[in-house]
């Protein structure tokens, strides 16, 4: 009996690849209904898969004590960095939930429940990779306002520049590339 619980116990603490594969599940099921979508879903299955594979990454190397070191912020250039194409998803609050319903919106309280659980909360704290992987995520998810503990901190370099020029930066800022 002690297997099984600590079975749930487990399932329950870390389920970034359950939520990610179900909500995966149900955009191919409306990319299969909706041809008009189906580009634009298929590209977004493509971004969870990605985002899927790095949270599992991470957390794997989370566990076992072998995180590499946190690189510098790179800055870009008025152009980017990008190469070629890249797809672009719509920018407001809530977009995926507004566009498919409420079947999809079930995963964004689903992510956000998880997150307030122990050690997600620390996973999410010492590894802040996760939370940039996050926080778009939640966003398209979901209207409420990002938990504080994935929010974008704005470097201290920026905020004086900012603060030079007279510009307010919050602390979430798309300027930044949150």
């Amino acid at each position: 009996m002690t297997n099984i619980f600590c079975y749930i116990k487990w399932y329950s603490m870390f389920s970034f690849t359950n939520i990610l594969t179900d909500l995966k599940a149900v955009i191919a099921v409306f990319s299969a209904r909706n041809r008009a979508l189906t580009p634009l879903l298929v590209a977004l299955w493509g971004r969870l898969a990605r985002m899927q594979t790095r949270l599992e990454r991470l957390l794997a190397l989370w566990r076992a004590g072998m995180l590499p070191a946190a690189r510098a912020p790179q800055v870009r250039g008025a152009s980017g960095t990008q190469v070629g194409q890249r797809q672009v998803f719509p920018g407001s609050t809530a977009w995926l939930t507004r566009m498919l319903g409420y079947q999809v919106a079930v995963f964004g309280s689903q992510l956000r429940h998880l997150m307030t659980e122990q050690e997600c909360a620390q996973f999410l704290a010492e590894v802040p990779q996760a939370g940039r992987i996050l926080r778009p995520l939640l966003r398209m998810l979901s209207p409420d306002p990002l938990p504080e503990i994935i929010k974008r901190v704005v470097p201290d370099a920026v905020a004086e520049v900012a603060e030079m020029i007279g510009m307010v930066v919050p602390p979430e800022s798309r300027i930044l590339g949150a």
